[in-house]
C-alpha cells in the first residue's frame, strides 16, 4: 500500500476504530485476490493503491460504510484498473461489507509544498557565505531584506558549478574511481588475453554533430558487472566451456556477432562470469554508454513496480534505448504471461536495432518450462552455448588460484589433487571448500589434512558423489529426455523410449553396485540378459558417437551421460 495514502475514514461522518479499519481493509483486499488471481493482484494492487471508506449514519446513530475511494498512482495503472478491475472492485466490498457500496477511482496527488528559494547572505568581511546558503548571525536582525549575490563571482565560476550538478557521462560513473593507467592497463590485459586486435570506438557511440540523448542512470550493481574478479582475463577456459569462451571472444570482438547469445548449463560453470566479462568489454573496448546487466528476476521486479507506479513508459525507455542488454537465470521469466509479453517486444526492438543481446539460463531457451515460443525462438535465433561441470583439469587450475589469492599457507601438489578428485564441478562449491582451508589455516596455525577438511568441509565434498540409486538415475534419464516419469518402466518398443532406457540400464550399472538382474527387474520386470545387452549397445554407441532420443531431445550419447551426470550433481 502507499504510504501517502493512508487508510482513513471519513471525519464529518462518524469514526470507526482504526483496527476495524485495518481489518476492514485487509478484507476487501482479500477478496479481491481471490476474485482476480494472485499474479494480476500482485502486479496491480500490490504497489501504489490506497484504500479510504467513507461512513453515513442510520437509524439507531449506528454508521455503515458509504463509499470506498480507491486512489491509484499513476495514471497508466488508474486507466487499466478502471477498464479491467472495476467490477472485481466493487464485488469484493459488497461481499466483505454485505451490502452495495459506492466504489471511485481516484488518482493520487501528492500534497503541494511550497519551495524556499536559498538566498546568499555575506560575513562581516563581504564574503560569500560557504555552501551558497543564507546563514543568519546571532545578532543579526532576522527580518533584515536579503542581500543580493556578491558581485565578484565571475559567470564563469557561476557556470562551472552548473556544470557539476549537471548529469555527469556513464563512462565517468563506470570509472571514476579508477585511474587512466589502471584503466589502460587493464584493456590491454583483456585484449591479449582474447588474442584480439584493439577495436575502434563502436559506431554507436554518439558522434559530436549529433545532440547526446538522456541517459538513463543504473544502477551499481549493473554498471560494475565485472566486479568481483568476473573480468575476461580471469576466466578458465577448458574442454567444459570451450564452446562458450570462443562464442565470448566472437562477441567481445563484434558484438552484433551471434545475436542473440544465449548460455546455459548447471548452475556454477561460469554463466554470470561470462556475462559480466562481456558487459565489461562492451564498455571499455567499444565504448557504450549503456549497457545493462541484471538477471531476469531484477527485470521482473522492475516492470511489475513500473506498471504500478508511473506506467511502462519509462519503462520501456530504460530498456529499449540500450546499446546492449544481458540478463541472466532466464529461467526465473517462466510462467509469467505479461513480463514475457514484455521481454518479447524489448528483446524484438533492440535485435531489429542491431544491438547486442546475450542471456543466460540453466537449459536452453527451448528447454525452459513456461517461456513462450515466440521468446525461446528469438533467444536460440542466434547461437545457443552449453557449459558442462568444470572437468578436472579445469578444477584443478581454478582450485590452485584460489588457494594462492585466499590462503595464507602454501598447499602440497598431492594434497591438491586430492581435494581435485573429490570436488564436483560447481566453481561455488570451490570457492567454498578453498574458504574452510583457509579459516582452518587461520585457526591452528598450519595445512589441515584430509581428515580435518572432511570433518569440517564433508558436507561440500559429499556434493561431489551424490548418493544415488535406480528412481534417482530414472527420474535424471526422464528429465533429460523430456520424458514422463515413468516411462521406461513401461513395455514400449519405440525407439524414444528403448534408447534412454538402455542408457539408464548403463548408467545404473555404472554409478551404483545393482546386479543386472536388479537393474532388469527395475526397468520392467526385464531378465538380467537385457541389462547385460544395453550396456554393450551403449558402449558401441560411445565408441561411433550414435545419437539416441528422437526429436528435440535428440542428443549424442556422451552429451547424454554427461547431462544426466550433471542432474545428478544438482540434485
Amino acid at each position: 500500500m502507499m504510504e501517502d495514502c493512508a487508510t482513513s475514514m471519513s471525519a464529518s461522518q462518524g469514526c470507526i476504530d482504526d483496527r476495524a479499519v485495518v481489518e476492514l481493509e485487509r478484507s476487501v483486499m482479500e477478496a479481491l485476490k481471490s476474485r482476480i488471481g494472485e499474479d494480476r493482484y500482485r502486479m496491480w494492487f500490490s504497489q501504489g493503491v490506497g484504500l479510504e471508506f467513507e461512513t453515513e449514519e442510520v437509524s439507531g446513530g449506528t454508521l455503515e460504510i458509504a463509499r470506498m475511494r480507491v486512489i491509484i498512482r499513476g495514471q497508466f495503472a488508474l486507466d487499466r484498473i478502471r477498464q479491467h478491475f472495476l467490477q472485481p472492485l466493487r464485488g469484493a466490498v459488497m461481499q466483505t461489507c454485505g451490502q452495495p457500496v459506492t466504489v471511485e477511482l481516484t488518482l493520487f496527488q501528492p500534497p503541494a509544498a511550497q519551495s524556499e528559494l536559498p538566498l546568499d547572505s555575506h560575513d562581516g568581511d563581504g564574503s560569500e557565505a560557504s555552501g551558497g546558503e543564507n546563514k543568519i548571525g546571532a545578532g543579526e536582525n532576522k527580518h533584515a531584506t536579503p542581500r543580493r549575490r556578491n558581485a565578484n563571482v565571475s559567470k564563469q565560476q557561476r557556470s562551472r558549478g552548473k556544470r557539476r550538478r549537471g548529469p555527469q557521462p556513464l563512462a565517468s560513473l563506470v570509472e571514476g574511481s579508477a585511474g587512466a593507467s589502471t584503466s589502460a592497463n587493464h584493456h590491454a590485459a583483456s585484449a591479449k588475453q582474447l588474442s584480439l586486435p584493439e577495436c575502434e570506438p563502436s559506431q554507436q557511440a554518439v558522434t559530436s554533430e549529433q545532440p547526446e540523448p538522456p541517459i538513463e542512470r543504473v544502477s551499481s550493481s549493473e554498471v560494475k558487472g565485472a566486479t568481483a574478479g568476473h573480468s575476461v582475463d580471469r576466466f578458465i577456459a577448458g574442454p567444459s566451456n570451450k564452446l562458450a569462451y570462443t562464442a565470448m571472444a566472437m562477441v567481445c570482438q563484434d558484438p552484433r556477432t551471434a545475436s542473440p547469445l544465449f548460455l546455459c548449463g548447471p548452475t556454477g560453470t561460469g554463466k554470470t562470469h561470462l556475462l559480466s566479462a562481456i558487459a565489461e568489454q562492451f564498455r571499455r573496448r567499444h565504448r557504450m554508454r549503456r549497457v545493462m546487466q541484471l538477471s531476469a528476476e531484477q527485470f521482473t521486479n522492475d516492470f511489475v513496480t513500473s506498471v504500478g507506479n508511473s506506467g511502462i513508459t519509462a519503462f520501456r525507455r530504460r530498456y529499449r534505448e540500450v546499446d546492449a542488454l544481458l540478463i541472466d537465470d532466464v529461467q526465473f521469466l517462466g510462467a509469467k504471461k505479461a513480463t514475457l509479453r514484455e521481454m518479447l517486444y524489448t528483446v524484438e526492438t533492440l535485435a531489429s536495432a542491431g544491438r547486442p543481446l546475450v542471456f543466460s539460463g540453466l537449459t536452453a531457451p527451448t528447454e525452459i518450462r513456461g517461456l513462450s515460443s515466440e521468446l525461446s525462438g528469438r533467444m536460440a535465433a542466434g547461437l545457443v552455448c552449453g557449459m558442462q561441470p568444470l572437468d578436472s583439469a579445469t578444477r584443478e587450475v581454478l582450485l590452485r588460484r584460489m588457494l594462492e589469492e585466499r590462503c595464507v599457507e602454501l598447499i602440497s601438489d598431492e594434497m591438491i589433487e586430492h581435494i581435485n578428485a573429490t570436488l564436483t564441478g560447481d566453481g561455488r562449491v570451490i570457492s567454498g571448500v578453498v574458504n574452510v582451508i583457509n579459516t582452518l589455516q587461520r585457526m591452528s596455525g598450519r595445512n589441515p589434512t584430509m581428515d580435518e577438511l572432511r570433518r569440517y568441509a564433508g558436507q561440500l565434498l559429499r556434493s561431489a558423489t551424490p548418493v544415488t540409486n535406480l528412481t534417482v538415475i530414472e527420474s535424471a534419464v526422464c528429465e533429460a529426455f523430456q520424458l514422463e516419469p515413468e516411462t521406461l518402466r513401461g513395455g514400449s518398443q519405440t525407439r524414444a523410449i528403448t534408447e534412454p532406457r538402455m542408457l539408464a540400464m548403463y548408467l545404473s550399472r555404472q554409478l551404483t553396485s545393482a546386479a543386472y538382474s536388479q537393474i532388469a527387474k527395475h526397468f520392467g520386470g526385464k531378465s538380467h540378459s537385457t541389462a547385460i545387452s544395453a550396456e554393450n549397445n551403449i558402449k558401441s554407441w560411445l565408441a561411433s558417437g550414435k545419437a539416441i532420443g528422437r526429436g528435440p531431445a535428440a542428443m549424442s550419447v556422451q552429451e547424454a551421460i554427461d547431462r544426466v551426470e550433471g542432474l545428478l550433481r544438482s540434485g
